[in-house]
């Protein structure tokens, strides 16, 4: 579906540790003392190359490029950094951490003691100089799974003169048979990518080579309202016989004067693969304006004076002294709840873990009397990982969010095709309604990062996509030359 469409329909990853191969090591990390797993833990050989362990601790890696005598090295805030080597590392390790008690003496290296409030005057002071993108390429695996709840769905034509009597019932039926596959229904699908991304001497600048992608779904059902949406009109096209353009009103407001229907309602007939300019576009946004890779634009960080904050420690990571600030909110505008951790030396924010308060939302509107929309992201929570590089800025390594959506549409749209033969013109007009809730979970492992020329970004040339490998079931034989986040139980028994 076209980009002017996105707001009416809310467009708006065998087991873990699967065998060792030559190329591919797996463990899991552990605390010494309280022998429970360390999520979100840096595995890294070298500078900047490595992974991150899972939710439980799990963590795979890719070694095919190091030779037996380099050493994975270990590391997780507020332990002490642990280092294995290549030919010491046994199959299915599980490796146990200390706790770093040490760093509580350490205080002492902390210039002075700062308040809060001028600790979080110079985080942002200091971010245009601790994050900066230009000129990097940035090896991203990606991991999206969806869970929609289609809670209402409804569709109704109320006029279509394209549709002659002999065909009208078995469209009617075709569209029933639609509603029911998916009305009450919850489906949930899984989606795997490995992405370099060149940033040029801006974040206006960006291309991107799209290397692999694994889609586990169920393609017999609709994943939110788009998808629907998307459905729906596919089937109007097939009836649909005509080489002019419409005129498209919803309500009371007009849509388009010239809409090409076959090439804004056909679903994609390859689906098969997915293009780079999509991909593409999608990143854009993300490098210019999340806020996970922008610190500045965390509310509680931009904001944080409609927080109160408390300082619970001093701890360390990879050695750098590390300020650990709670926050709750303390003004009506204040959303979230969480921590943070702040570099003492650079007042770079390190970690950031959030929560969406219970009872605030997100982002939302509600023009469900006048329009017929309703919009509200009831959850959302996030946690995102930076590492100071060679340069002595910050490269994102680890990005997680999980959001809770509802979306409502009732919509009545009237199309008039656009042609000088009124007695024929086509004419059809149409309610639909969906209702649904959708529950998102993302996460993003930037592999490796690394500064790259001018002369490099511009010589670069970009293919048109790739085709999607589609599974029913998960198979982590598909990344075996890959770095990825090591798969949860939840996905590994995953299948339809």
């Amino acid at each position: 579906m076209q980009n002017k469409y996105a707001l009416l329909f809310f467009s708006l990853l065998c087991l873990t540790g699967f065998s060792v191969s030559a190329q591919q090591l797996t463990g899991k990390l552990f605390s010494k003392e309280t022998k429970e797993s360390i999520p979100y833990a840096a595995v890294q050989i070298g500078e900047n190359y490595g992974v991150i362990t899972n939710n439980e601790g799990e963590f795979q890696i890719n070694v095919d490029r190091f030779s037996a005598n380099d050493s994975l090295y270990f590391s997780s805030m507020g332990f002490v950094e642990q280092k294995i080597a290549l030919k010491d590392f046994q199959p299915k390790s599980s490796i146990y951490l200390k706790e770093d008690v040490s760093q509580l003496e350490n205080v002492f290296l902390v210039n002075r003691n700062l308040s809060i409030e001028e600790i979080m005057t110079k985080v942002n002071e200091n971010l245009d100089k601790n994050y900066t993108y230009s000129l990097k390429k940035f090896d991203i695996f990606s991991r999206k799974q969806s869970t929609t709840k289609v809670l209402d769905m409804e569709f109704e034509i109320n006029k279509a003169t394209f549709l002659d009597k002999s065909v009208r019932k078995d469209f009617n039926k075709s569209i029933d048979s639609l509603l029911n596959v998916n009305k009450n229904s919850t489906n949930t699908s899984y989606s795997e990518s490995y992405t370099q991304i060149f940033i040029g001497s801006s974040l206006d600048s960006l291309k991107v080579d799209l290397q692999k992608v694994t889609q586990l779904k169920d393609e017999t059902k609709a994943g939110d309202a788009e998808d629907f949406s998307s459905q729906v009109f596919e089937k109007i096209a097939k009836n649909l016989k005509s080489k002019n353009t419409f005129k498209v009103k919803s309500g009371l407001l007009p849509i388009d004067d010239s809409l090409e229907v076959g090439e804004s309602f056909r679903v994609k007939e390859n689906n098969d693969s997915l293009l780079t300019k999509d991909v593409k576009s999608t990143h854009a946004r993300s490098m210019k304006h999340s806020a996970n890779l922008h610190p500045g634009k965390l509310d509680f960080v931009e904001d944080f004076e409609a927080y109160d904050f408390t300082q619970e420690k001093i701890t360390g990571y990879q050695g750098e002294m590390v300020y650990v600030l709670n926050f709750i909110p303390r003004k009506g505008r204040a959303k979230y709840h969480g921590t943070l951790y702040i570099s003492s030396e650079t007042f770079a924010v390190i970690k950031a873990e959030y929560e969406l308060e219970e009872g605030e939302k997100a982002a939302g509107m509600n023009l469900k009397f006048l329009l017929g929309i309703k919009y509200r992201r009831n959850k959302n929570t996030g946690i995102v990982i930076f590492k100071k590089n060679a340069q002595n800025t910050y490269d994102p390594i680890y990005l997680k969010s999980s959001t809770q959506d509802y979306v409502y549409l009732n919509r009545s749209f009237k199309f008039k095709e656009n042609t000088d033969d009124r007695s024929n013109r086509i004419k059809f007009k149409f309610d639909l309604l969906v209702e649904n809730e959708s529950y998102t979970n993302q996460e993003l492992l930037i592999v490796k990062t690394e500064p790259i020329t001018a002369e490099t970004f511009n010589s670069f040339k970009e293919k048109e996509g790739v085709l999607i490998d589609k599974i029913k079931k998960y198979n982590a034989y598909i990344w075996k030359d890959y770095n990825i986040i090591s798969p949860e139980k939840d996905l590994q028994e995953f299948e339809y």
